[in-house]
């Protein structure tokens, strides 16, 4: 998978392009989440979902509580 960021100075196109590559990693990430988790890999998995968590902050966009709850069931409740 490739990913373009447009490096012009601070515009909106600029950043709405960036906004939409980071989403689009999260997502992969996502999708690797979901192959870690069948695999029964929990420790790569976790990582994997700080990496997703930290572009949710970059974007404003928080995790619902179904999307916490689902984490904290899958990896906390050991």
């Amino acid at each position: 998978m490739e990913y373009e960021v447009d490096e012009s100075a601070g515009t909106m196109t600029q950043e709405v392009k960036n906004e939409n590559a980071l989403r689009a990693v999260r997502e992969a990430l996502r999708e690797q989440l979901a192959i870690l988790d069948k695999l029964g890999e929990a420790e790569a998995a976790i990582e994997v979902n700080a990496g997703i968590e930290v572009l949710n902050l970059r974007l404003g966009e928080p995790p619902t509580a179904e999307e916490i709850e689902e984490m904290q069931r899958r990896y906390l409740s050991d």
